[in-house]
């Protein structure tokens, strides 16, 4: 397949960079040697984690995101807002911020790929140190209510809140939820003419 690839793009005037792609295995035999795969005259080098469009996916039995780096990110972000902005003494600025910069550029993508228990916690933990910093907080049951003062809800209900909108907004470009409005109404008086009749 790879040197029909290949083919079709000489046939174009056009180049694959073997020496950049690589290939990475998902599966119960994941991290079995298997041939080398060729592409342009170049061995296609087998990794066990890739960057593609942004998002980390990791070789296992089943397809894995990676979290590190956007939890990397996110600690590299509020460390800046918080060396800056600690001086002016005001933690509401600060949290405002961090839900403006910090939270975005973690969540980045989470629309299309689905956390484990491991992100979920991953994630939850940056919220909760960087709020220990902030306020100085000792025990969990301050950290809840800092959180419910400045809704600061968990990293489920906010990534089903942007998988909801991501859906919503899918379905709104394509015009199908009209379509299945259309086809629940259908169902119903259908199924209330059935109902009818007997």
């Amino acid at each position: 397949m790879l040197n029909v690839c290949d083919k079709f793009a000489e046939e174009f005037d056009m180049r694959f960079n073997g020496s950049k792609s690589v290939a990475m295995r998902v599966g119960s035999r994941y991290n079995e040697n298997c041939a080398a795969l060729q592409l342009a005259g170049n061995d296609i080098v087998y990794v066990s984690e890739l960057k593609y469009l942004g998002i980390h996916v990791s070789a296992a039995k089943l397809v894995q995101f990676s979290v590190e780096h956007l939890r990397l990110k996110f600690y590299r972000m509020f460390n800046c807002i918080y060396s800056k902005s600690k001086a002016a003494h005001s933690e509401v600025v600060i949290i405002e911020l961090m839900k403006s910069y910090c939270l975005p550029s973690m969540l980045y993508a989470v629309e299309a790929t689905l956390l484990s228990a491991a992100n979920i916690r991953v994630f939850e933990s940056c919220i909760n140190r960087s709020l220990y910093k902030i306020f100085g907080l000792c025990d969990s049951s301050s950290l809840d209510y800092v959180r419910e003062c400045f809704k600061l809800d968990g990293i489920k209900q906010l990534t089903e809140r942007k998988h909801c909108a991501f859906i919503e907004r899918l379905l709104d470009t394509h015009g199908l939820t009209k379509l299945l409005l259309m086809y629940a109404q259908n169902s119903i008086s259908r199924f209330l003419g059935v109902c009818m009749c007997f």
